[in-house]
């Protein structure tokens, strides 16, 4: 199915076609890369990296980032802050191995101590101010779907994965938040961050895997809702196809001769351009 037909199945009226048309619209499509890329923020970050490995990681957190909202972590010891040099530049990670840690960590980071609904749906956190860019990355199995949902075997194993596929999603996130000045929680940024976490990750990427984490095949994922929260339900059904859509068209792009060609910074470049429902070439 294409897109066209996609809209023409839901028959939509005017206030939800606009509505269709809005979150499906290409943001990356006129955007101009930015001539410099803002790391002033890393001298910072490099302080508070050597001020953890003199003094734990937990103190450096809590006097360092949030001394008005500390925290009294269950597992201090499992927490860890470095300056990881990724496919998008360097970029700060916090990464938290116990799962109250993280979903108290991120709540009084970027919540301001105010505790979201749905942060159990949450494994990281790609945290983008005037001032400072960093990720914070948690152990929880990726959208919080165990290793038998995708036919893996080791869930210790798929535990690790996920921690790599995190980081290189949320990475891909910066490289746009870099390049282009932008990063959305909208369906675009989330399909393409999986697309380089997963492949990153296992050197392969699977549409089923990517349907599965988004809950639009039946099971443990359910982030799908989170990108799609107040759209009308057709817009929404309609969203869902065009999921399936894209997540299989990048699946036949991913086997090319000229996707293996390309750099990872190239292949993200290319989704950007493209936009939903695009066959890729």
């Amino acid at each position: 199915m294409s897109l066209k037909n996609i809209i023409c199945k839901y028959a939509f009226d005017s206030e939800e076609q606009a509505i269709f048309s809005e979150y499906t619209r290409n943001r990356f499509e006129n955007a101009k890369e930015l001539s410099t890329s803002d790391t002033g923020f890393l001298e910072i970050w490099n302080k508070i990296v050597s001020y953890s490995e003199i003094y734990g990681a937990d103190m450096a957190i809590n006097q360092k980032i949030i001394p008005k909202l500390p925290i009294a972590f269950n597992s201090p010891d499992t927490i860890s802050i470095r300056i990881y040099d990724s496919f998008a530049g360097k970029i700060p990670v916090i990464s938290v191995r116990n799962t109250a840690d993280f979903e108290q960590l991120v709540t009084n980071i970027v919540h301001k101590g105010i505790r979201p609904d749905g942060i159990e749906k949450t494994g990281a956190s790609f945290v983008s101010g005037k001032t400072t860019r960093f990720i914070i990355i948690s152990a929880k199995p990726y959208s919080n779907v165990p290793a038998a949902e995708l036919g893996l075997n080791d869930e210790n194993d798929w535990r690790e994965k996920s921690v790599m596929l995190r980081l290189a999603h949320e990475c891909t996130h910066y490289f746009t938040k870099q390049t282009y000045g932008i990063s959305n929680n909208l369906l675009h940024d989330e399909i393409m961050a999986d697309f380089i976490g997963m492949y990153e990750t296992f050197g392969f990427y699977k549409a089923e895997w990517f349907l599965r984490f988004m809950g639009i095949i039946e099971g443990s994922g359910s982030r799908f809702m989170v990108y799609t929260k107040g759209l009308p339900e057709d817009v929404c059904k309609a969203v869902s196809e065009l999921a399936v859509l894209s997540s299989e068209n990048l699946e036949k792009w991913s086997n090319t001769d000229s996707f293996k060609a390309m750099s990872t910074n190239e292949r993200i470049i290319r989704m950007c351009r493209s936009g939903l429902g695009t066959a890729m070439k």
